[in-house]
């Protein structure tokens, strides 16, 4: 998970139109000057439009006094007009001409167009969108992001605050729109209702203030303030320890309550996917071209998936029968060492397959542990644009996985790689506003996946356990596609696995209530991947004996997030 994937829950629903006005001038501008003035007012007001988005994306705030420091409005009729603030930003781009702008700038202006375009059919489908999860939902993420709020001067404390204070009205909209789900019968199962409620009472924790993440955060952070007295620290201290016992409980109890009530009254009538509610399966294909960057359509991304699947299962069966001895090899403990020493060694041996970069400082943190059982793995948040060696990455020790892989995904060459990479090409700040989830994700999942080269010494074995990835995040998508867009239920499911000798009632479960929980979220990791792997062999059927895995690697850091239609159109030679 990268910090921008909240924000642009916490900030993109309620996107108000921006009035680029040109300055006054004698002299027409040109099309670069225009390009120039259209994406610094953009990035103006989005700076200014959130305060959660402000602080963390940029240190020093200084530039934007007017800035309205609040969590903004979450609003069912704000993303039924959404659509009207994609149409302006495009027709804003519109009256730009894109061969008049420099080579950066071009690309830039590609970026923005697609991102644009695929946002407009969200206010058509948007009563389907949830927001809620035990896992991704913004209830979860919420007090892992205030946590890494940074406080370099008083005045971010007292902003700090007031963004804490805005929890109460900011939940209560999205409990009106829990309700207007409700009457509408696009409410939650009642299996993910209640998951969502244990998460928001673990959070709470029996309202212990002295153990809550919020309060045990702040306080080690309050404790770096050099700029503050003694006496100062204190009187902060207990104005936040307030703050959360007058704002933040209330609002995680009005939201337990109004699920709760909602789920009492019967309004969880469905317990499947997207598919059995009205526009859910619009919505799903959506969702599928958002997340994924990818234009395919859902047909055509399952059978990709699917030629992929038999792929791996025959490259499988010859792998094992050609090296039997693989099979009691993968059943071993992979090698163990710690976080440091991982990240150590992953800087070393990338070198000679990904660019070189100097030694990238980063924190270490681990998940409080009442958030341990709902939290992912794994997740790195990217430091603000003008403090950028500021990288954190957290380990959930609740769950159990390869901690090398998942630093590689995280870690380098993942996303905190690649974040710093394209950081030092330079790129218009815009660009960072964008969450391009096939690309990022895809990437971190292809390094991950790569790091097995790295992690063991028989090539042969690090295949195995690459094969042994795809597989599964293979059946997961086809799971996801199945629930979502074809409206399998779970006795479907448990049909389907079984194909694949995959028989426990319990691992059915398990994946139909993952899938259930966050539609699309598998694809965007496994058709990223896939679209990257497809980029890969076609440059290198272009480029044939000229062709070079680390400049391949160099061309798509250096390009950045992007829908993969613009990938293609910058990476690929031009016929």
């Amino acid at each position: 998970m990268k910090k921008h994937l909240l924000l642009y829950f916490l900030c993109i629903i309620l996107l108000c139109g921006c009035s680029h006005s040109s300055a006054k001038s004698t002299v027409p501008p040109s099309d670069q000057q225009k390009f120039d003035t259209y994406t610094r007012q953009y990035f103006d007001e989005q700076m200014k439009s959130n305060g959660l988005n402000l602080h963390f994306y940029l240190k020093n705030t200084n530039a934007y006094p007017d800035a309205d420091m609040t969590l903004g409005t979450y609003s069912y009729d704000s993303m039924k007009t959404s659509q009207n603030f994609w149409i302006e930003q495009i027709k804003q781009l519109k009256q730009i001409n894109p061969a008049k702008l420099s080579k950066k700038r071009r690309l830039t202006y590609d970026v923005l167009l697609d991102y644009f375009q695929r946002k407009l059919d969200f206010s058509d489908v948007c009563i389907c969108t949830e927001d809620l999860s035990p896992t991704l939902g913004i209830q979860a993420q919420l007090p892992v992001i205030f946590s890494e709020y940074e406080f370099s001067s008083a005045k971010d404390i007292i902003q700090y605050f007031s963004l804490l204070k805005s929890i109460g009205p900011y939940y209560d909209g999205i409990c009106q729109f829990q309700r207007e789900k409700a009457r509408q019968q696009c409410f939650i199962g009642k299996s993910t209702c209640g998951r969502i409620i244990a998460q928001c009472q673990a959070f709470l924790n029996g309202k212990a203030i002295s153990s809550n993440l919020l309060s045990t955060s702040f306080s080690h952070r309050i404790s770096h303030c050099d700029f503050l007295s003694s006496k100062e620290k204190e009187q902060y201290t207990k104005q936040n320890n307030q703050i959360i016992k007058d704002t933040v409980f209330p609002a995680y109890e009005t939201l337990i309550h109004t699920l709760t009530d909602l789920m009492e009254d019967g309004s969880c009538k469905n317990e499947n996917g997207l598919y059995y509610l009205k526009k859910g399966k619009a919505y799903y294909e959506y969702l599928v071209q958002d997340y994924t960057g990818c234009n395919k359509s859902i047909p055509e991304i399952k059978a990709e998936i699917q030629n992929t699947l038999l792929a791996d299962i025959q490259t499988l069966q010859k792998l094992l029968q050609n090296h039997p001895e693989l099979e009691t090899k993968m059943a071993q403990a992979l090698p163990e060492t710690s976080a440091p020493q991982i990240m150590k060694e992953l800087q070393s041996k990338i070198s000679r397959d990904f660019p070189a970069m100097n030694s990238l400082p980063f924190q270490l943190k681990y998940v409080d542990a009442p958030l341990q059982k709902f939290l992912s793995p794994a997740f790195y948040i990217s430091p603000p644009l003008d403090d950028p060696d500021n990288h954190v990455i957290y380990i959930n020790p609740g769950k159990k996985e390869n901690l090398y892989t998942l630093l590689a995904h995280e870690g380098i060459p993942g996303h905190m790689y690649q974040n710093a990479f394209f950081s030092k090409t330079n790129p218009n700040p815009i660009r960072f506003l964008l969450e391009c989830g096939g690309y990022s994700e895809g990437w971190a999942l292809y390094t991950e996946l790569f790091s097995y080269s790295y992690q063991l010494k028989d090539p042969n074995l690090a295949k195995l356990f690459q094969i042994n990835a795809r597989f599964s995040l293979a059946l997961y998508c086809l799971c996801d596609i199945g629930i979502h867009y074809e409206g399998w239920t779970r006795k479907d499911l448990e049909k389907f696995l079984r194909t694949y000798q995959l028989s426990d009632r319990k691992i059915s479960d398990q994946m139909f209530q993952a899938v259930l929980e966050d539609p699309a979220n598998y694809l965007k990791y496994y058709v990223g991947y896939l679209e990257i792997i497809n980029l890969q062999k076609t440059m290198q059927k272009t480029l044939g004996k000229d062709f070079s895995l680390k400049e391949f690697h160099r061309d798509l850091l250096t390009i950045g997030p992007a829908g993969f239609t613009v990938l293609q159109k910058w990476m690929l030679p031009q016929k």
